[in-house]
């Protein structure tokens, strides 16, 4: 066993998003998945979230440009909406964390559905997961929720200023409530729901390398 592994078992998982998103994004793949406690899982579906897509130069938004950007934030969504699918299959969770699936999993799948319509018939389909027991073990669903609610709001906070003005408001619309996702698993896992004074903005590059380092897509 190696060493990062054994200290991430003896608590370094709770310090792994109170230093921000921008800690987080700047963890190796190995970090990452042992102090966010996600290590369990794998993503069936190679590409879906780690393809992407190239990221995108600074310029005037265009309907060509919101395509691109909506698919990959639908992308981000699938993770999510996923994730929470698969916790209610499984019953495992009580109490609070139970709830909390339930609700933002409806959230989550409503965002999905609101970004599938902007793209129409066209937009990609979601593929199959597997997130092993992050999804049963309460320890863990806590810890992966939290760095996936958070990476949602940096990848909408990152691409929502490169989108006209009608794609703008429906990412506005989704941001603000995966904002209070964040701040109630933030609660559950008993930190600072709103440690920042701002929200970090990330890049494509950035949100799709954070995901590739949680481990679900090997």
């Amino acid at each position: 066993m190696s060493e990062w592994f054994t200290r991430s078992r003896s608590g370094d998982a709770r310090d792994a998003v109170d230093g921000g998103l921008d800690r987080l994004l700047t963890l190796t793949r190995g970090q990452l998945v042992t102090r966010a406690a996600v290590g369990a899982g794998a993503v069936t579906a190679v590409g879906v979230v780690a393809g992407g897509l190239p990221r995108l130069a600074a310029s005037e938004p265009s309907r060509e440009q919101d395509r691109s950007i909506l698919e990959w934030l639908l992308r981000v969504e699938y993770v999510q909406a996923a994730f929470y699918d698969a916790v209610e299959r499984g019953g495992a969770l009580q109490g609070e964390p139970r709830e909390y699936a339930a609700r933002v999993g409806r959230h989550e799948r409503a965002h999905v559905e609101a970004l599938r319509s902007e793209l129409g018939p066209d937009a990609p389909e979601r593929p199959e997961f597997d997130f092993g027991d992050a999804t049963s073990d309460p320890d863990r669903f806590v810890e992966t929720a939290v760095a996936l609610e958070e990476l949602a709001v940096a990848a909408l906070n990152g691409q929502i200023p490169n989108l006209t003005r009608p794609r703008v408001m429906t990412a506005m619309r989704i941001v603000s409530v995966e904002a209070r996702h964040v701040g109630w698993v933030r609660d559950l896992a008993g930190r600072n729901p709103a440690p920042q004074p701002a929200d970090r903005a990330a890049t494509q590059d950035e949100t799709r390398a954070a995901l590739q380092a949680t481990g679900f897509k090997e």
